[in-house]
Order: structure tokens, then sequence, then C-alpha cells
């Protein structure tokens, strides 16, 4: 028998297999519909990282769904007011499969600051490099909280001790 004759079979019997499942991938439901009148639950492909409950959220059409990672992030806090933040970044991974712009619909980092709405889209490249560049500040960070330190330490005195034990938390691996 033929692939021909069975794929004719299958339909005469009102049999439609699902085609196969990308690699990384899994099928989940997503809510399709422009009010709660008209939606309608589809089956789509979304990446195994995907965090977004397709099911929860609606969408008006199946091409306005995109997938993304959870959201890592950093404070930069400051001494002089508790309940201010200088800046917050939060970097995860998105992709937008029916995007105009081709370099989205492919797996992107987008890293973000809280405050503003602009957004930066990477490149896995261009994350790598903002990686290491972000490591090396790091690295100069713990040089400059030594050479703080020292200079408190020659000076009669250390830092706040609430600040020496969150420095302690954070570098066993705790929050501050």
């Amino acid at each position: 028998m033929s692939r021909n004759t069975i794929r004719g079979a299958l339909a005469a019997a009102g049999v439609h297999p699902f085609p196969a499942i990308k690699p990384g991938c899994r099928l989940v439901p997503a809510t399709i519909g422009r009010d709660r009148n008209s939606t309608t639950v589809v089956y789509i492909e979304c990446p195994n990282w995907c965090i977004h409950d397709h099911l929860a959220e609606r969408e008006s059409n199946v091409e306005d769904i995109r997938h993304y990672g959870e959201m890592g992030g950093v404070e930069v806090l400051t001494f002089l007011d508790d309940d201010f933040s200088y800046s917050s970044w939060g970097a995860r991974l998105e992709v937008d499969p029916a995007a105009g712009d081709a370099r989205l619909r492919e797996a992107h980092i987008l890293v973000n600051e809280e405050s503003s709405p602009e957004e930066a889209r990477l490149t896995p490249d261009m994350a790598e490099t903002l990686a290491d560049e972000l490591i090396g500040l790091a690295s100069h960070l713990r040089h400059l909280a030594r050479s703080a330190r020292l200079h408190n330490q020659a000076q009669g005195g250390d830092s706040d001790p609430d600040m020496d034990e969150a420095l302690r938390r954070v570098r066993a691996g705790g929050a501050a």
C-alpha cells in the first residue's frame, strides 16, 4: 500500500495525525479570541524553556503568541536610601514566531532596565560578550570593596556592621 493510499484512507476516516513536534518543544493549549465570547483553544508548539501560560492569557490571534523564559535580574541599591533601587536589570530568553523581523523569530535574550521602557535584544553571541563584561565588572566591584574596606580599617574603623553582615550573606550565596 502506497503512502498516498494510507493518507487518503486516514483522511476519509477523519483521522488527521499531529505533525511531529520539534526537539526541545512540547505541545501546549493556547486560548485564542478577541473577547470571551469568541475564544477557542488551539494547540501550539512551545519551547521547553517557555514559562508563559498560553491557556490562561488569551491572545487575539495565533500570530500574537510569543514565548519567553524566566526573568533573572540584579538590583543596584544605595545605602543613602533604603527604599530606593538605583538600577534594576533583568534578562530572559524570548522568541516571537510570527514577528516581521526575522531576528525576533529566533530565540534571543531580552535585557531591560526596570525603570525604562527601552529594551535591548541580544543574539546569543552578544549575550556571551555582555556576560564576559559583567564578570569583569563583578571582579572590579570586589576589588573596590576590598580597597574601601582596607581604607576604612586604616582610618580606625570598618564599615557599618549591617553592611558587613549583608556582604557575608551574599558571599555565602544568600540574599542580602
